[in-house]
């Protein structure tokens, strides 16, 4: 997943300066493959607990600018469920936390705000109040 269009690095850093310090909610719409979530598009799987983003090379968006890859989180479930038809069979919208501090760019997939992070931490497939309705 590459995001249609990326902030400007000044706008970035004035969007992350307004965010809480610790933890921020973010959604991302997976599917459950066998005991795991995993992302829709993208094939990564995601263990419980903290991950890192595998980069390799730069990201482009439809705009000659270029980004690290990593992980594309929304920040509300009303734009993870519209960005993705979350009416995919075996797919959901789930609760991840990110730092203000992993975020290496900000844009927007189908006019849906979007934070990538090099970081993002991942709920038990346990914790049902991660799962969203």
């Amino acid at each position: 997943m590459c995001l249609d269009t990326r902030f400007k690095p000044e706008v970035e850093k004035k969007m992350i300066a307004k965010l809480p310090d610790g933890l921020i909610t973010v959604y991302r719409v997976v599917r459950l493959q066998d005991s795991r979530y995993k992302a829709v598009f993208a094939g990564s799987v995601f263990k419980v607990g903290l991950n890192h983003a595998k980069v390799s090379k730069s990201c482009r968006v439809h705009i000659p600018t270029k980004y690290k890859p990593g992980y594309h989180s929304f920040e509300t479930s009303r734009d993870a469920d519209l960005a993705w038809f979350r009416s995919f069979i075996g797919v959901g919208t789930i609760k991840y936390q990110i730092r203000k501090e992993w975020i290496t760019a900000i844009g927007k997939e189908g006019g849906h705000l979007v934070y990538v992070t090099d970081r993002i931490i991942s709920p038990s497939l346990r914790d049902k109040s991660a799962v969203v309705e």
